[in-house]
């Protein structure tokens, strides 16, 4: 399974079974810890002498097991996630990580800690990372308290934490130069960009990443297209964008998850790592802190539109578009697409080829 052989092959069998080069780790006496979401530090995973898996949950798939513990009010990832888990999916993962700064994710946290206490299911111990995000000192303190109990908890090896924080850093640069190209003026195609992040988070090998740049000088690219930008939650599949290009457009900016912030240069890495995850913020936050950041991230890409992808299930993200919304429409065309099915059904798609057929090119 070497994906320099065949690059956008091995992307294609990474979203066909995301878990595949984990589990061959796994066979192969490594340690696998999953992660669920963008804000966990994955530097502790890798400090701690294990692979790190990032977990999504799959579309379409019935979810018997999980409804009988989860309230149809959770995300509809996280339900396949716990899908997954009851039925002994991860059984062969050490530990999983979910993120307090996502709501669902955090009480399936809790249910699974409870299942587990009570022997109704097995599978990896569930770990949570629990960070404050308001900017005052208690924050910094708790969330630093935070990431050292999950060093210790995960087994990171001090002495491994500078090789593992530029792992991250090179697995970084491999996102960052994905994210460069697909805001070129004939940029690398939105879906192609999504198959692409989608797959580095399920195969965190260094083999990836040289494959990643072997493969990018030969990579497609999309001549002037109408350039979108996607915001709101993340999509599952590559459906979105794929109904964008179909229309004459691509998404050259995705603005679904918390951006990334630059390690800083503290001498202790746990600091580091603690300091970087209380400053990174999540559209959520954004937004609420600046009514005008869709709208300056839009003309900072030179888009010609913008949409907004809202699942029925997210209870937090409305709010915070309705102002953003109304600034966006001064400069811009939106297109609200609200208290969507998760799987983007055939009327969105419909709905998402015509605005983008209606808007005029920008370069």
């Amino acid at each position: 399974m070497n994906p320099r052989n065949d690059f956008p092959g091995h992307v294609q069998r990474l979203l066909d079974d995301p878990l595949a080069v984990a589990r061959a780790a796994a066979q192969a006496g490594t340690r696998v810890v999953g992660y669920f979401g963008h804000d966990v530090p994955v530097a502790l995973i890798i400090a701690a002498d294990a692979l790190p898996v990032r977990l999504h949950g799959v579309t379409g798939r019935p979810t018997p097991r999980a409804a009988e513990f989860l309230e149809s009010a959770h995300l509809p990832e996280i339900r396949d996630l716990v899908e997954q888990w009851l039925t002994g999916a991860l059984d062969f993962m050490h530990a999983v990580i979910f993120p307090r700064s996502d709501d669902s994710a955090q009480r399936v946290y809790y249910y699974l800690c409870e299942l587990q206490r009570r022997r109704i299911c097995g599978g990896p111990v569930p770990l949570l990372y629990d960070v404050a995000s308001i900017s005052r000192s208690t924050s910094r303190e708790y969330t630093l308290t935070s990431t050292r109990r999950l060093a210790q908890q995960l087994g990171s090896h001090p002495s491994r934490l500078d090789e593992a924080v530029q792992r991250v850093a090179r697995r970084a640069a491999t996102l960052a130069e994905i994210h460069a190209r697909r805001a070129h003026a004939a940029p690398l195609p939105g879906s192609v960009a999504w198959r692409v992040a989608r797959a580095a988070g399920c195969d965190w090998r260094d083999e990836f990443d040289a494959a990643f740049q072997q493969w990018l000088p030969t990579a497609p690219v999309l001549p002037a297209p109408r350039r979108l930008v996607l915001a709101g939650n993340p999509a599952p599949q590559d459906s979105l964008h794929r109904a964008i290009e179909a229309a004459g457009g691509s998404v050259v900016l995705e603005l679904t998850e918390s951006e990334p912030v630059a390690l800083s240069s503290q001498a202790d890495p746990i600091e580091a790592i603690a300091s970087q995850f209380h400053t990174r913020r999540s559209p959520v936050l954004s937004m609420r802190a600046d009514s005008d950041w869709l709208a300056d991230r839009a003309r900072g890409a030179r888009a010609a539109g913008v949409v907004l992808w809202l699942i029925e299930e997210d209870e937090a993200l409305p709010w915070e578009i309705a102002r953003q919304v109304r600034r966006l429409k001064a400069d811009l065309p939106v297109l609200l697409l609200s208290r969507q099915s998760w799987s983007a059904d055939a009327r969105a798609l419909t709905q998402l080829g015509e605005f983008v057929a209606g808007l005029e090119s920008q370069r």
